[in-house]
């Protein structure tokens, strides 16, 4: 039994590239994986002779165009090299939405099976909520091309079974329709070993938010709870700022009170500075950012469009996206029980505990396995459910 594993980003690099590397080194270490198509990847324990690198230029060699048409054609370069690579004896194709929609049909007309990779909500989903956060602010937001919405979709359907990474994700393809015979749900993992706890907590209360600082993430309704909540404390802010929003976050600069950090290599130490982690996202599938920051021992103010693996009064207290009062309320309250804030802290790492990266890859190579079985979504869906750590 052979899989290929297919990425358009930089294998064991930031953000998605670095899920990917945890699901393909599951794959493996079980011994499935005998093809991975990556854009670009750093060394890791896959054998070098398995990979097939896909060249196409860096972000910053085509400013000139903005991000929708470059991802679209990087998209297409990425598909024209996968379909060539899917072309052996694969039992499973594994894909990520959208990247590489040729790939996928060529993968059903071959009998091979296949699977969907989805780290957000159903792209109509996604689309109908960042359009609604953007026209809050009056912000024309341009939409995804309905080309590559139409090949998201298209895709679900080839797809055997989609991966999906928490349970609002999972309910998002419900809601649009998808047969929840196609729905696996397979949280991701944290670095149990990078992102420790802390020795002791801060003197002073200190909030942190890692993320881009822009309408999807909240920001705007986090710096205005932030006033409200008037905690005494600090609040850093770790990412760049998106263009559209720039100018309205005017009134909290240079305030002694609120650190506008930017882009950082340190996120481990940032967060074991901290005494919260905060993420009042409007749309994600399941933030790395958020397992990241349970794994240093912090509790969470999230929303329940983060992902999070934390349970609202157990390891985070849980808030509706553009809550301004809600979000004040629960910094509020934070910050003036320290004993609580280290009882939550406590039950986040215990709990992210039981999500390390490598019970990810474990999952997605029962995945492969029971596909390769001729199994079915539903039979993998219980199967993932039995002896594994539910997000509820």
């Amino acid at each position: 039994m052979k899989s290929l594993y297919a990425i358009a980003s930089l294998f064991a690099g930031p953000g998605i590239g670095t899920t990917a590397y945890r699901a393909a080194a599951g794959l493996w270490r079980a011994g499935l994986l005998d093809r991975l198509v990556a854009l670009g990847h750093r060394p890791t324990e896959v054998a070098e002779e398995q990979i097939v690198d896909v060249r196409f230029p860096p972000r910053g060699a085509l400013r000139f165009l903005s991000d929708k048409p470059f991802y679209w054609l990087k998209n297409r370069r990425f598909d024209q090299v996968c379909r060539r690579a899917a072309a052996g004896d694969f039992a499973v194709v594994h894909l990520w939405n959208s990247q590489a929609t040729g790939t996928a049909r060529l993968a059903k007309g071959r009998g091979q099976r296949l699977a969907i990779d989805r780290a957000s909500t159903h792209i109509r989903t996604q689309t109908d909520l960042l359009v609604a956060a953007y026209e809050r602010f009056g912000i024309r937001y341009a939409p995804t091309y309905r080309e590559t919405i139409a090949r998201c979709v298209e895709e679900y359907a080839l797809a055997d079974v989609i991966l999906t990474p928490s349970p609002r994700s999972y309910r998002s393809f419900l809601e649009q329709g998808v047969a929840e015979e196609k729905l696996v749900r397979c949280p991701f993992g944290a670095d149990l070993e990078r992102f420790t706890p802390r020795d002791r907590p801060p003197e002073k209360f200190r909030a942190l938010f890692v993320g881009q600082l822009g309408v999807r993430k909240g920001i705007v309704t986090l710096l205005e709870a932030w006033d409200r909540a008037a905690t005494g404390g600090e609040l850093w802010l770790v990412g760049g700022k998106e263009e559209a929003i720039h100018r309205r976050l005017d009134p909290w600069r240079d305030r002694p009170d609120i650190r506008w950090l930017g882009f950082r290599s340190d996120v481990p130490e940032l967060l074991r500075q901290a005494s919260v982690f905060v993420f009042p996202s409007i749309e994600e599938g399941s933030a790395l950012v958020t397992y990241e920051a349970m794994a240093c021992g912090l509790p969470l103010i999230v929303t329940p469009e983060s992902g999070a693996v934390a349970r609202d009064g157990r390891e985070a207290i849980e808030i509706k996206p553009h809550e301004v009062d809600a979000l004040a309320a629960a910094l509020a309250k934070l910050a003036a029980d320290p004993a609580l804030v280290e009882q939550l802290g406590r039950a986040a790492r215990r709990r992210v505990e039981q999500f390390p990266w490598s019970a990810y890859g474990d999952r997605v190579a029962l995945v492969h396995r029971l596909l390769a079985d001729g199994r079915t979504g539903a039979e993998i869906r219980q199967a993932l459910a039995t002896g594994w750590p539910q997000i509820e």
